[in-house]
C-alpha cells in the first residue's frame, strides 16, 4: 500500500510540474470516486473565490491608501512613498485576483464536465445523455417519458394536495 501511496504523490508532482498548480492537480492525479471529486472541486471553488475576494479586497484598501497619500502631498514629505506602496499593493492584490478568478472559472468548468456525464444513452439515437430529467432527448428530439410516465405528470400537477 506504501508504494501506491508514493506513486500517488509522484504523480502528483509530475502534474504540478505541467500545471503549477497542485491542488488543481491533486484532483486528476488521486483516484476519487465520483462523490469525492465533485466534493473535493467545490472545497477547491469555495478557496478560489474565498481567495479572489481577498485579492480584490486588497486591490480596493491599496488603491484608497494610494490616493491618500497623492492626495496629502503638500501636507507630507513622505505622502509620495505611501502612495507608490499602495499602487504597487494594488497592482499585487489585482494580480492574486485575476489568478484565483481563473482558477474558479477552470475547476467550474471540470465541474460541469463531470455534472453532464452520463451513461444513460437516448434509445433514439443513442448518445449519451446529461444527467437530469428530460421529457425529449435534447439531440434528436424524441421523447424519453413512456405514456405511465405522462399521465402521472398530468396527475402530479392537476391534483391538489392532501391537507
Amino acid at each position: 500500500m506504501r508504494i501506491h501511496n508514493v506513486f500517488t504523490v509522484r504523480a502528483a508532482i509530475l502534474i504540478l510540474r505541467k500545471t503549477g498548480s497542485l491542488r488543481y492537480s491533486m484532483v486528476k492525479a488521486l483516484n476519487l470516486s465520483e462523490a469525492a471529486r465533485i466534493a473535493l472541486l467545490q472545497e477547491m471553488m469555495r478557496d478560489a473565490k474565498r481567495n479572489e475576494r481577498g485579492g480584490l479586497l486588497t486591490c480596493l484598501v491599496a488603491v484608497v491608501v494610494s490616493v491618500a497619500g497623492f492626495s496629502t502631498r503638500s501636507l507630507a514629505g513622505n505622502s509620495i512613498n505611501l502612495g507608490v506602496v499602495g499602487l504597487v499593493i494594488a497592482a499585487v492584490g489585482f494580480a492574486v485576483y485575476l489568478y484565483y478568478a481563473r482558477l474558479y472559472s477552470r475547476l467550474v468548468g471540470q465541474l460541469a464536465k463531470i455534472a453532464f456525464k452520463s451513461a444513460v444513452p437516448c434509445p433514439q439515437c443513442g448518445k449519451a445523455l446529461p444527467e437530469g430529467e428530460f421529457g425529449f432527448c435534447p439531440f434528436c428530439g424524441s421523447s424519453l417519458k413512456s405514456e405511465g410516465g405522462l399521465q402521472q405528470e398530468f396527475l402530479d400537477k392537476n391534483t391538489p394536495p392532501l391537507s
